[in-house]
């Protein structure tokens, strides 16, 4: 599966990785460890001083201004549109 494929079809929430007897809380806990490790990654690019990374850095603060509560989907779209450009 393509990883544009992916990024349409990425749910809200971590279900269709877990079978339908998945308690609440646990598929809870996945989103939210997931949310978590995307902003750490998110927070670790924004604060690189790398003048060769700046235009990495202003892609990835559009995408997370496109997707306010959701760093991991904000990351994602930052990975699609970076394949193949300088600066990244």
């Amino acid at each position: 599966m393509s990883a544009e494929r992916i990024f349409q079809s990425l749910p809200s929430d971590p279900d269709p990785w877990m079978t339908s007897g998945t308690p609440a809380e646990i598929r809870e806990f996945a989103i939210e460890s997931l949310r978590w490790q995307a902003q750490e990654i998110i927070d670790e690019v924004l604060c690189s001083n790398e003048p060769g990374e700046e235009l990495a850095r202003a892609r990835l603060r559009r995408c997370v201004a496109r997707n306010p509560g959701m760093p991991e989907r904000a990351l994602l779209e930052q990975l699609m549109t970076s394949r193949g450009r300088p600066g990244i």
